[in-house]
C-alpha cells in the first residue's frame, strides 16, 4: 500500500520503524469450545479454516459435537462468535470443515470423526449447511480448490501423499481419476491447503501427528495449473516449534487466505494445548513468496502487527467509509500508482456491473461484467473480452478482483482468472462502481500493492529468516536468479528491512549466497550503526550456493531498521538466531547431580552406579545436552559398541526441534547424526525423516572390540569425524544447506546404545 510504503520509508530515514496494533499467538477466540468431558483445557480451535467473502472472514474449526461453529472477523485477529452453521445431527464430530463459494452457493466439506467425507450446502456462509452427499470416503481433511474453467476439485491425503480429484458438478461426488501432487511428510500427512499468487500454486500440508510436539506445516509449489506434481524443497518446513519446555508446540493443520489489505497472504494454524481432546488454540502468521519459495517469519508467539486494511474501502450496503456516493455511483481515491489490487462485490440481478479501475493515456479503463462475459474498455474501445464459466443464479453475489503491475494485469471473477493483459499501462487513482438498475454493490476496496509487493514493507521477525529480495527499498535494487524454482537473490548494494526483535539477545546471522561471492564483505547495521562486517568464506562443497554463519552481535527487543551493505554479494536468504557459545562440559555419568544436564525423549537412562548412559534395544529415543543456539563445538565420546536390536543408534550434532511420538517418523529432528555399529561409522543429515546422502566408513577393528571412541567437530558448514589421535578425518561433510546451530547428544532407533563418557568444548580449546 503506497501510504504504508511512504510511512515506512520515512521511518527508515528516521531509523524508527513504526507499526500498528499488535496481537500475540496463541489466541483465545470468543465462543471457542469449552473443555470436553474429562479434559481440563478448552477443546478450543483446532484445524482452523478461514474463508474470505465480501470483505469478511469466516472461521470454521473442527467440532467436538454434532454441530459446527462459525466466527467472523474483519482483520483475522478479532473474532466474533456467530453460533452454529449446521443444524440437528447433520454432522458428527466434524473434523476440519472447509467452505468455498461456488456458483452462488456455499459448500462445506468435512470428515465425520476422521472417517471419510461428506459435502453440505448453504445459501449463506453462516449456514445452515445441509448435506448434499453421503459419506464418500477419501480419508480425512478434504479441501476445495476452484479452477479457472469453473470446475471444482478436492485435495485429500492418501497413503501419506496429497492427491486431488475433480467433483462431479451435479452430484458433488469425486470423479474416478486421481492426480498425485507428490507432496508428503514421509509419515502421516494431512491438512492440504492450496492458493495461487501470479503464475505459482502453493500447496501447504501438515504431518506427523496432531498430538506430537513435532506436528508441522510444510509446502510444495508448481506452475502451470493446480493439478500435477508439485516440487517439494528439502527445506520445505514452514511451521514447527518442538523445544523442550516450550508450551508453544504441536503447530499444524493450516489454511491460507489473502489479508484484509487485498495483497498480503496469511496462514492460520493451531497449536497444541493438551492431549485431552486434543485441546488446541488459533494462531496466525504472515506468508511471503519468492518464485516457487514460500516462507513465513513465524511461527511467532510474541507481539506481531495486526493485518492492515486496504488503502481505501467501503460497503455500499453499510458504511461507505472512504467512498463517496454520487448520482453515477460509488467512488474513492488512492495515491496514483501503476501497482494496485482492487475488489468489488456485487449481485447482477439480470443486469451488468460496470467498474472503473483506472486510466490509460487520459482515458478511463472500465470493466463490464454480465452473467456470461467480462469486457475491458479503454475509453469507448473494447480491448479485451472473455466468456465466463457458469457463475450461478442471477441474484448471486460475485467478486471481481483485479491485480495490476507494470508488467501484468489479472482479472478474476469469484477467484477464477478469466483475463490476462501484459504491459497494459494502466494506473489507478480514482476507482469505483457505476450504478445500474438492479445491480447491488457491497464491499469495494483498493490498495497500492499487487502480487505480493507488500511483502517488501512487511515486518520481519528475529529469531527467524526471510528472503533478501523483500527489502523496503526493493525497487532500487537489482536481482538475479537463484535456485531451481525461479527464486531471486538481491544483489547488494544496500538494502533496508523493517525487523522486529522478539527478545534481547546475542544474535548470529545466516546468509545464503553464491559460491562466487567468496571474499566479498557483508556489513550489518542496525538503526544506522554498523555492528558487524562478515567476509563470505570459501566453500568447497557441492552446489553453486551455500549458507554461512557470522559472528554474533547484540540486538535489543523492539522494532529496528536492519541495513545490509555489500560490494556486490548476491543474498538469497537472511536469518538470525540467538547464538549461545558451547560451554565446556564433561561427564562420566557417575554424578547424580548432573541428571539435569540433559533432556531425555524416550527411555534414555543415566546409571550413576555403573557410570553409564544408555537405552535398551528395541526402543526409540533421544537425549540432548547444551542449547539450541550452540554453533561450533567439538565432542569426544566413548561408548560400548552396540550388539543388540534392529535399527541404528549414535551421536547427534546441532539438533533442533527434537520430538518423539509413536505415530511419526523416527528421525524427528533437524540436524546431523553419527551412527555407530560394529561395522563402522556413518554420517548423515536429517530433516524429520528426509535423509541426505549418507557417508560410511568401515572400521575392521571394531568387530572384536568392546568399546570405542570418536572425536567429532562441528564448525561452520563442516562436520568432521575422527578416530582418536588421527589428524585426518574418518568422515567429513561440507554442507551447502547446513544446520548452523543446535544441541548435541544421542539417539536410538531400535539399537542399544551405552555411553561411558562425553566431553564437549568450544573449538580450538
Amino acid at each position: 500500500m503506497l501510504k504504508r510504503v511512504m510511512a515506512v520509508m520515512l521511518a527508515v530515514f528516521m531509523m524508527i520503524p513504526a507499526f500498528s496494533e499488535d496481537y500475540v499467538n496463541p489466541q483465545t477466540v470468543e465462543g471457542q469450545y469449552a473443555p470436553i468431558s474429562g479434559a481440563s483445557d478448552d477443546y478450543g480451535v483446532g484445524d482452523p479454516f478461514v474463508m474470505r467473502f465480501n470483505g469478511t472472514y469466516y472461521l470454521y474449526p473442527s467440532s467436538c459435537e454434532d454441530r459446527v461453529k462459525v466466527y467472523t472477523s474483519k482483520d483475522l485477529v478479532n473474532w466474533k462468535y456467530e453460533g452454529y452453521c449446521t443444524k440437528g445431527r447433520d454432522v458428527y464430530f466434524a473434523y476440519a470443515p472447509e467452505v468455498t463459494y461456488w456458483r452462488g452457493h456455499f459448500y462445506m466439506i468435512t470428515s465425520p470423526n476422521g472417517g471419510g467425507h461428506y459435502i453440505l450446502k448453504s445459501d449463506s456462509p453462516l449456514g445452515p449447511f445441509e448435506p448434499v452427499t453421503k459419506n464418500f470416503g477419501h480419508s480425512i481433511d478434504g479441501s476445495f480448490f476452484k479452477l479457472d474453467d469453473g470446475r471444482i476439485m478436492i485435495l485429500y491425503p492418501d497413503n501419506w501423499i496429497i492427491k486431488s480429484k475433480f467433483l462431479d458438478e451435479n452430484t458433488m461426488l469425486p470423479e474416478n481419476l486421481a492426480s498425485s501432487t507428490g507432496a508428503t511428510l514421509r509419515h502421516w500427512t494431512e491438512g492440504p491447503s492450496l492458493f495461487r499468487r501470479g503464475d505459482w500454486y502453493y500447496l501447504t500440508f501438515t504431518g506427523n501427528h496432531v498430538c506430537s510436539t513435532g506436528y508441522q506445516v510444510a509446502f510444495a509449489s508448481r506452475k502451470g495449473g493446480p493439478r500435477g506434481a508439485f516440487a517439494q524443497r528439502e527445506d520445505s518446513t514452514l511451521l514447527i516449534n518442538s523445544v523442550f519446555g516450550d508450551e508453544f508446540n504441536g503447530l499444524g493443520h493450516s489454511s491460507s487466505v489473502v489479508g484484509p489489505d487485498l495483497d498480503s497472504m496469511y496462514i492460520a494454524y493451531h497449536s497444541l494445548v493438551s492431549l485431552a481432546g486434543p485441546a488446541r488454540l488459533y494462531n496466525l502468521d504472515r506468508l511471503f513468496t519468492n518464485g516457487g519459495l514460500l516462507y513465513t517469519t513465524g511461527p511467532s508467539n510474541t507481539e506481531m502487527p495486526v493485518p492492515e486494511m486496504p488503502d481505501a474501502y467501503g460497503d455500499a450496503r453499510a458504511h461507505l467509509n472512504d467512498f463517496t456516493e454520487t448520482g453515477e455511483g460509488y467512488f474513492a481515491k488512492i495515491e496514483k500508482t501503476v501497482t494496485f489490487t482492487q475488489e468489488a462485490n456485487f449481485a447482477l440481478n439480470g443486469n451488468t456491473a460496470l467498474w472503473l479501475m483506472g486510466e490509460k493515456d487520459g482515458k478511463d479503463v472500465k470493466i463490464e461484467v454480465s452473467q456470461t462475459t467480462m469486457k475491458v474498455f479503454e475509453g469507448e474501445d473494447l480491448i479485451e473480452e472473455a466468456n465466463l464459466p457458469e457463475i450461478g443464479h442471477a441474484s448471486a453475489l460475485h467478486t471481481l478482483r483485479i491485480e495490476n503491475t507494470q508488467d501484468i494485469t489479472y482479472f478474476y471473477i469469484d477467484e477464477m482468472r478469466v483475463i490476462t493483459l501484459e504491459n497494459a499501462g494502466i494506473t489507478c487513482e480514482t476507482f469505483g462502481a457505476y450504478k445500474n438498475e438492479g445491480v447491488e454493490y457491497s464491499f469495494m476496496a483498493a490498495t497500492g500493492e499487487a502480487l505480493g509487493s507488500s511483502d517488501n514493507s512487511a515486518l520481519k521477525r528475529f529469531p527467524g529468516a526471510f528472503s533478501a529480495i523483500h527489502a523496503l527499498n526493493a525497487d532500487e535494487r537489482t536481482y538475479e536468479k537463484f535456485g531451481g524454482q525461479e527464486e531471486k537473490a538481491l544483489v547488494l548494494g544496500k538494502a533496508d528491512y523493517a525487523v522486529r526483535v522478539a527478545e534481547d539477545g546475542t544474535y548470529a546471522f545466516d546468509f545464503t549466497v553464491r559460491k562466487e561471492d567468496e571474499g566479498r564483505t557483508i556489513s550489518i547495521a542496525v538503526d544506522g550503526e554498523t555492528l558487524l562486517s562478515a567476509v563470505v568464506p570459501k566453500f568447497m562443497g557441492r552446489g553453486k550456493t551455500f549458507t554461512f554463519t557470522t559472528e554474533s552481535i547484540k540486538l535489543t527487543k523492539g522494532d529496528h531498521t536492519l541495513t545490509l551493505i555489500s560490494d556486490g554479494a548476491a543474498v538469497n536468504r537472511v536469518g538470525a538466531f540467538i547464538a549461545v557459545p558451547a560451554e565446556p562440559f564433561e561427564i562420566d555419568f557417575t554424578d547424580n547431580a548432573l541428571r539435569s544436564a540433559f533432556v531425555a525423549y524416550g527411555p534414555f537412562m543415566m546409571k550413576p552406579s555403573e557410570g553409564v548412559f544408555r537405552i535398551s534395544p528395541s526402543r526409540n529415543g533421544f537425549a540432548v545436552f547444551g542449547d539450541e543456539g550452540n554453533t561450533d563445538y567439538q565432542m569426544d565420546v566413548t561408548f560400548r559398541l552396540p550388539d543388540k536390536g534392529d535399527g541404528g543408534s549414535g551421536i547427534l550434532l546441532r539438533a533442533t526441534d527434537v520430538s518423539i511420538y509413536d505415530l511419526q517418523v523416527e528421525d524427528s529432528y533437524f540436524g546431523y547424526s553419527v551412527a555407530i555399529s560394529r561395522l563402522g561409522v556413518s554420517l548423515r543429515r536429517s530433516r524429520y525423516g528426509l535423509t541426505g546422502s549418507v557417508s560410511f566408513e568401515q572400521i575392521p577393528e571394531w568387530k572384536t572390540a568392546e568399546t570405542a571412541s570418536l572425536h567429532i567437530e562441528a564448525e561452520g558448514n563442516k562436520v568432521r569425524v575422527y578416530l582418536p589421535g588421527e589428524e585426518e578425518p574418518l568422515l567429513a561433510l561440507e554442507d551447502s544447506m547446513p544446520f548452523t546451530h543446535g544441541m548435541y547428544g544421542f539417539f536410538s532407533n531400535g539399537t542399544e546404545l551405552t555411553i561411558l563418557d562425553m566431553k564437549v568444548s568450544p573449538l580450538n580449546d
